[in-house]
């Protein structure tokens, strides 16, 4: 009996082209709409990617934001190819990452959740969008930065600065003085045609009343005006926000995990790696 042939082993290449990262993260442009505008923008938060190659062709994609202190970390492709760029690529002592559920268990070879969430992609388009704006909303730019802190909290300074004030969307409702909801874009790219909104919060005394949804149509209506794609995350038992977005036109596009994940002891990788080889 003839075996059979072995398939070529994972190449990494840590230093791929952004097109070349980019072409294969299209192929599912929704889920990988943070990674997109990343690699776009890549000195904005200081973007790193590594891609995994089979015989040339790219089998996976890990991108690393390491400008933020979270490490945000995006991970995509075959479980095989994801297994050996974490292994032998990701040194990173903790990251908050995001992968399509069937990257987890090859991740988990090397990194371990903290905490698990089960998240779901929504987007929408300029077809289905559909504005509710029920209160008077403000663009909210740098000269905002103090209201926009104390709304989000003293942690959020060193993430909200005036920069990214200029650069991103953000809306806000204010009562009097005091900036009681906004939400804004995450990241956006003009050049993949997408944008991601995020930051959604209403203080607790306002909750209830729309402000929400108010300031969620607005990012989204303005990003729209230049982005064809515009995505946003939430859990999958957040129904009642589900709710709110699904009438503003979004939809559900695909599940994916999140979570801050360590990267395991020496010890534990060779455990790992030795019941792989079983």
């Amino acid at each position: 009996m003839t075996a059979a042939p072995t398939l070529p082993e994972i190449k990494i290449d840590p230093h791929a082209s952004a097109d070349d990262a980019r072409e294969f993260l299209e192929r599912d442009r929704l889920l990988a709409a943070y990674a997109l505008a990343d690699i776009d923008q890549p000195h904005i938060e200081g973007a790193r990617w590594w891609v995994g190659r089979r015989d040339g062709e790219i089998q996976a994609v890990v991108l690393v934001v390491e400008g933020l202190p979270f490490r945000p970390c995006f991970a995509t492709g075959s479980p095989e190819a994801l297994a050996t760029i974490f292994r032998e690529a990701i040194h990173e002592p903790r990251v908050l990452l995001a992968t399509p559920p069937r990257g987890r268990l090859a991740i988990e070879q090397t990194y371990r959740f903290e905490r698990l969430d089960r998240m779901k992609r929504m987007a929408v388009n300029v077809h289905d969008f559909r504005p509710r704006l029920t209160h008077r909303v403000t663009r909210l730019g740098s000269e905002d930065l103090d209201s926009v802190i104390d709304l989000y909290g003293h942690a959020s300074r060193s993430y909200f600065t005036p920069e990214r004030m200029r650069r991103e969307i953000y809306f806000g409702i204010y009562q009097g003085d005091t900036l009681v909801s906004a939400a804004g874009t995450h990241v956006r790219s003009i050049r993949s045609g997408i944008a991601a909104v995020g930051n959604v919060l209403t203080r607790l005394a306002y909750r209830g009343r729309g402000m929400a949804t108010s300031c969620t149509s607005a990012v989204t209506e303005t990003a729209l005006e230049d982005h064809r794609d515009v995505v946003l995350n939430v859990r999958e038992d957040n129904v009642p926000a589900i709710a709110v977005y699904e009438r503003l036109g979004y939809f559900t596009h695909a599940p994916y995990i999140e979570g801050p994940a360590v990267r395991r002891a020496a010890w534990e990788r060779l455990i790992g790696a030795l019941r792989e080889r079983k």
